[in-house]
């Protein structure tokens, strides 16, 4: 996959998911190290439980289809801290099944 650069690129690779896809992320072990006034670093694990075909209703639970980690990069503009970059390392992952 290629990086997502910017706004419009967000939008267009979460535009073009599966309208039927269910899909949550569950975080843990998030470090925040605040560097300067307008600079932070963050690492955050993850493990990613998606579905596709999803119509309602209680899914059965299986293994995450992910697990992994974010390196993020964050700047405070304008008294707002917002996200600089974030570099995705995933070590596990497989394909998202269908219900």
């Amino acid at each position: 996959m290629a990086p997502a650069r910017g706004r419009a690129a967000l939008r267009e690779y979460f535009g073009g998911r599966p309208a039927d896809r269910l899909s949550r992320r569950l975080m843990a072990n998030v470090l925040v190290t605040v560097v300067s006034p307008h600079a932070a670093t963050a690492v955050s694990y993850f493990s990613t439980h998606r579905v596709d075909g999803y119509t309602g209703g209680l899914v059965p639970a299986g293994p995450p289809v992910q697990i992994g980690h974010y390196a993020d990069r964050f700047r405070r503009t304008g008294g707002r801290w917002l996200l600089a970059s974030r570099v995705l390392h995933l070590p596990f992952g497989g394909p998202t099944p269908r219900v």
